[in-house]
């Protein structure tokens, strides 16, 4: 363990609300610290540009295996003032743009590898 890095466990959230819910959940959390745009592909029905700005994976235990969501949240760009608003912020998942490439190392590091256990005091 290096000293000054405190060591935590990964975001892990039992379900159990509905018989047909994921019962596990494991989330990370990423900054974007280099300026990073991106523009929607063609053919979505309100295209934007926006600097990314942060990054969540999430990964759900469905079916025996552990299934990644993902999206993108940043500031849009405002073409009616040539300007990156710091109040309106976008998102862009799969239905936006093609996962980026750059992202894939980052999955990779960060998936789960185990099967999530229930256990100790309720």
């Amino acid at each position: 363990m290096h000293r000054g890095c405190p060591v935590t466990a990964p975001e892990l959230v039992l379900r159990g609300e509905r018989p047909y819910s994921s019962p596990a959940k494991y989330t990370v959390h990423i900054a974007i610290t280099s300026h990073v745009e991106l523009t929607t592909k063609p053919g979505v029905n309100r295209p934007f540009t926006m600097r990314a700005t942060r990054i969540r994976l999430t990964w759900l235990w469905h079916n025996g295996e552990w299934d990644l969501l993902w999206f993108i949240k940043g500031h849009r760009y405002r073409k009616t003032k040539n300007d990156w608003s710091p109040h309106e912020q976008g998102f862009m998942t799969e239905h936006d743009i093609d996962l980026p490439e750059w992202m894939l190392p980052l999955i990779e590091a960060n998936a789960p590898v185990m099967e999530p256990t229930a256990g100790g005091a309720r």
